[in-house]
């Protein structure tokens, strides 16, 4: 099975990447709980993967694992345990981590000329040295739905409430800045075959 990576970032986290090269048939074997009747095979092989992922993360960390919640906007929670999930995808890859004591996030893009025709979605004035190299605007991308991911609640903008700034080519700093929260983080980046990786750690 091509789990690609499982590893922890710390004491409290840990992260996994797997990259999606079984057919749907396989990949419902590798799941026993029951799963969405309103999804398409590739989408549900990547929802059941992500799941596949937290269980691995929840036995490097030593942590419970009895399924998987989600919340009014859509957050994955652990049933029955406080730790922090956070899942992500873009077929054929898919990634998880967990964080025992702070909201996490985690994405993983692949570097898309897409980016391009949407850069004013999410570029705000602080980030327009980055908007004409797609490598940045990936970065940027990615960190800025790492915090969208950690924030956890609707309405937070990614051009005008978060801003990220490309410390090194493995490490970002990302704000939160709105009228009720405003915090910065260090977001690790990495790449992964033609993807990046980006989490909070």
């Amino acid at each position: 099975m091509p789990l690609l990576l499982s590893k922890p970032i710390n004491k409290d986290s840990a992260y996994a990447v797997w990259n999606i090269q079984e057919t749907y048939d396989v990949v419902k074997t590798l799941h026993n709980e029951p799963i969405p009747d309103n999804l398409k095979p590739q989408r549900l092989s990547e929802w059941i993967i992500g799941r596949v992922l937290i269980k691995n993360i929840c036995a490097i960390l030593d942590v419970p694992y009895k399924g998987i919640t989600v919340d009014e906007t859509g957050k994955p929670h652990l049933i029955d345990n406080d730790v922090h999930i956070s899942i992500t995808h873009s077929f054929p890859m898919a990634a998880a981590m967990i964080h025992r004591k702070n909201a996490c996030g985690i994405d993983l893009e692949r570097p898309r000329h897409k980016l391009f025709s949407i850069r004013e979605k999410f570029i705000n004035s602080r980030e327009k040295k980055y908007v004409d190299d797609l490598y940045n605007l990936c970065a940027v991308w990615c960190g800025k739905e790492v915090l969208y991911k950690i924030y956890g609640r609707k309405q937070l903008s990614l051009r005008d409430h978060t801003t990220i700034e490309i410390k090194t080519p493995e490490l970002l700093s990302g704000k939160i800045h709105k009228e009720d929260f405003n915090k910065t983080y260090k977001i690790h980046y990495e790449q992964i075959k033609d993807y990046y990786l980006a989490y909070s750690l």
